[in-house]
């Protein structure tokens, strides 16, 4: 990735490790669905690109039952620090932890069994060239699955909270982030098959994020999303806002409980035996 690329997922990676979760993941639906539609089973070696924090990585490792390995991979060493915690208070000893960039991977041909990479393919320039480079860690037979997000419009998640944000401070909603740029059916097969991958997949994941602790679940968004516009806000005004963004959200409280629909696509694609 470029240095720009680089510089901002260094900057992020302060909010993102501060409201890390300490275990598995309390909305686990994603990553569940990764390792049912990839197939991941016990014994096999798995490479994650794109950890974070340690989403699918954390379910994959806890899935293997300590029969098998999770390479985890990420451009940010203080992401790979709060995964590498996680992981610690799990208890999970079949993980590992390297900084890379997924444009080229410091790891050997035909090692892996399977690759995986939960919304993190969007943000390289050239992604058929990293989904190649995926390809070449794989072990013929081997299988990749990559999970974006679909668009703006269909995931209430982003656009329900920048626009409280926007509306509250008086600010601009700005355009359309990136992590949506492969939200068009299609997108990531092209790619899979541009790359060389075989019987190439591509489906819609949907789902309803069913949130119990809605103040707390709209803190760490705040906190995790929105650093600068909060950042100088005193306690008052950040309760204020938190107010409003709460306010956002009423429409998707159902008996108590905040149901947040989520859409994604995932793209799966198999390496010549």
């Amino acid at each position: 990735m470029n240095t720009e690329t680089k510089d901002h997922w260094a900057e992020r990676s302060k909010a993102w490790a501060a409201t890390a979760v300490h275990g598995i993941s309390p909305d686990d639906t994603f990553n569940q669905m990764i390792i049912s539609e990839c197939g991941i089973q016990s014994g096999e070696d798995v490479l994650d690109l794109a950890t974070g924090t340690g989403n699918p990585a954390i379910s994959i490792a806890h899935s293997l039952n300590s029969d098998g390995n999770v390479v985890c991979a990420d451009l940010t060493p203080r992401m790979l620090d709060a995964a590498r915690q996680r992981a610690q208070t799990l208890n999970l000893e079949n993980m590992c932890f390297t900084a890379a960039d997924m444009a080229s991977l410091p790891f050997s041909d035909d090692r892996f069994d399977a690759v995986t990479c939960r919304f993190g393919i969007m943000f390289p320039e050239d992604k058929v060239a990293v989904a190649r480079e995926a390809g070449r860690v794989l072990k013929p037979g081997g299988r990749v699955g990559y999970v974006v997000w679909g668009p703006y419009e269909e995931n209430p998640p982003f656009y329900v909270p920048r626009r409280a944000v926007a509306g509250h401070l008086g600010i601009e909603e700005g355009p359309v982030p990136s992590r949506h740029s492969m939200s068009a059916p299609g997108t990531l097969k092209d790619i899979l098959v541009n790359a060389g991958f075989e019987k190439v997949e591509e489906r819609a994941l949907r789902y309803k994020n069913q949130v119990d602790d809605i103040d707390d679940y709209v803190t760490r968004n705040l906190k995790r999303s929105f650093v600068k516009e909060t950042e100088n806000l005193s306690d008052t005004e950040f309760d204020s806002l938190k107010q409003a963004l709460l306010a956002a959200w009423e429409p998707y409280v159902e008996e108590g409980v905040l149901q947040v629909p989520n859409y994604a696509r995932l793209g799966i694609g198999w390496k010549s035996a």
